[in-house]
């Protein structure tokens, strides 16, 4: 029984610490529980602070920024009330200087307004003294008298504006010209050749000169007969000279000896028909110069004949200048100076190009230029063109103003350093023609003409000739030089009247 006892009050107790230990394990599991929720709740806590002083800085910082942006923007304002101000003051004080200047300005007006009525007082005192004089003469005499004083006084006031107003438009013009021919120069590539009538070949060996020479001498006169030329042949080592006043010629001669030379047949025969293709070369190498020339200037256009002319032109000559290249400086030149003026550009380039045809048309007869122009109108040049070359003929009046730039760019071709080759007693001659034309004005004691007839120095006699005369003799020279000579280039006319006074101390 008591062990029974025993037994129930263990399991009493077993089964009350059981419940204990349960009771106890439910209370850690519910304090576990409490403390997480409470560190969730104070994480949440943690974070829900954080993000409110995170928005609280951004507020702030934006505050900050806002607040300094307005500080900018006072400043900038401030600054350009500044410029704003610095302005006014520069403004103003450009204003004073032009306050002053017209202070000066009027001062110099009343002084100069001044000086004027004293010098109306003293024209008036000399008037008044002029008719007390000629109170005692007729009223036609007085009369008279007065006119030829105001006719005097008025000429040389005249002459005085006359030259002034010509100085300052001869300046502008010659700045303006000068500029302008400048830059056509610039545009256009201008060589200096000089070629002559003579052509010298280069030979292999000296023993091809026999060979040409042939067996009593039949080669070379065959050669001379059947190309028109003279061939030369001396004692220069490996070389014979061909002499013609026809460049074409001469062109033939020089093909037809090559082939000769390299072939190494040389005889009459074979000499006649290496000139025949000779020929035949040289005629397709002009027209393919010609249709060259053409197409480059911008003139497809052209007719056949007139593009044969200006093939041909590559082989003549002028004054030792080459026509061809000759012919297209002046188109050039002529079509880039009417661009900058305004005229048409086509005419001048195509008159420039074909004012020289006619010197290598062999049928035709009479001047040159109005050959050209009679070749241009009969192979369908338009009227422009073909009266424009035909204004380039001395008694022929430049109705366009392509007339005029065409012979201007003539005028700078030719008178370019090695375009001409005239020879000693021509410059001469001319030089001696400028002196006598000059030294036949009254007053001229000596003319001198200097820079290679560029320039013309007259003395003239002081006793004769005053200030005043000597610019209106300038100007006479000038004319009569541009009415009777012919000249390439400008020429300067400076006339020189000196004054001197001597004495002797004895």
């Amino acid at each position: 029984m008591t062990w029974i006892l025993v037994l129930v009050a263990g399991g009493i107790v077993g089964s009350a610490a059981w419940a204990a230990r349960r009771i106890v394990g439910r209370a850690h599991a519910a304090a576990r529980g409490l403390l997480d929720d409470a560190a969730v709740d104070a994480e949440s806590r943690k974070k829900e602070i954080l993000v409110a002083a995170e928005e609280r800085l951004l507020a702030t910082d934006a505050e900050a920024d806002e607040r300094e942006h307005r500080l900018d923007e006072r400043e900038a304002g401030l600054e350009q009330r500044s410029r704003d101000l610095d302005r006014r003051a520069a403004d103003l004080g450009r204003e004073k200087t032009r306050i002053d200047r017209g202070l000066e300005e009027s001062r110099r007006v009343e002084a100069a307004t001044q000086r004027a009525a004293a010098e109306t007082r003293q024209a008036q005192e000399r008037v008044q003294a002029d008719l007390e004089r000629i109170a005692a003469l007729s009223r036609d005499d007085a009369r008279r008298e007065i006119i030829a004083s105001v006719e005097a006084e008025a000429r040389v006031e005249g002459e005085r504006i006359a030259r002034r107003i010509g100085e300052q438009a001869r300046e502008s013009a010659d700045r303006q010209a000068l500029q302008l021919l400048i830059r056509a120069a610039e545009r256009v590539s201008v060589r200096d050749v000089v070629e002559t009538t003579v052509r010298y070949i280069e030979l292999p060996t000296d023993e091809m000169k026999g060979r040409i020479i042939g067996r009593e001498g039949r080669n070379i006169r065959a050669l001379e007969m059947a190309t028109g030329i003279d061939l030369v042949v001396d004692d220069t080592p490996r070389s014979i000279l061909i002499s013609s006043f026809d460049p074409l010629r001469r062109e033939i001669a020089r093909v037809a000896i090559d082939r000769l030379v390299e072939d190494g047949r040389i005889h009459p025969a074979r000499i006649e028909e290496v000139v025949l293709k000779a020929t035949e070369d040289v005629d397709l190498l002009v027209t393919h110069c010609g249709q060259e020339t053409a197409y480059g200037l911008g003139l497809p256009d052209l007719h056949p004949r007139l593009l044969l002319l200006v093939g041909r032109m590559r082989f003549h000559f002028w004054h030792g200048h080459n026509l061809l290249i000759h012919c297209c400086d002046t188109a050039r030149i002529a079509a880039h100076i009417a661009q900058e003026v305004g005229a048409r550009a086509d005419i001048a380039l195509r008159a420039g190009l074909l004012h020289e045809i006619g010197q290598v048309e062999s049928d035709a007869s009479g001047p040159p230029i109005l050959v050209s122009a009679d070749l241009c109108a009969k192979y369908g040049e338009s009227a422009e063109v073909v009266q424009t070359i035909r204004s380039l003929h001395g008694d022929t009046e430049e109705q366009a103003i392509e007339a005029v730039l065409v012979n201007t760019a003539r005028r700078i071709s030719e008178a370019r350093p090695g375009a001409r080759k005239d020879n000693l007693a021509v410059f001469l001659e001319r030089l001696r023609r400028l002196e006598a034309l000059t030294l036949r004005f009254a007053g001229v004691e000596r003319a001198f003409a200097v820079k290679a007839g560029r320039e013309l120095r007259v003395v003239v006699d002081a006793s004769r000739v005053d200030d005043e005369r000597t610019h209106a003799l300038s100007k006479e020279i000038a004319r009569a030089i541009e009415r009777e000579l012919a000249y390439p280039g400008p020429i300067k006319v400076t006339v020189i009247r000196e004054t001197r006074a001597v004495r002797y101390a004895v």
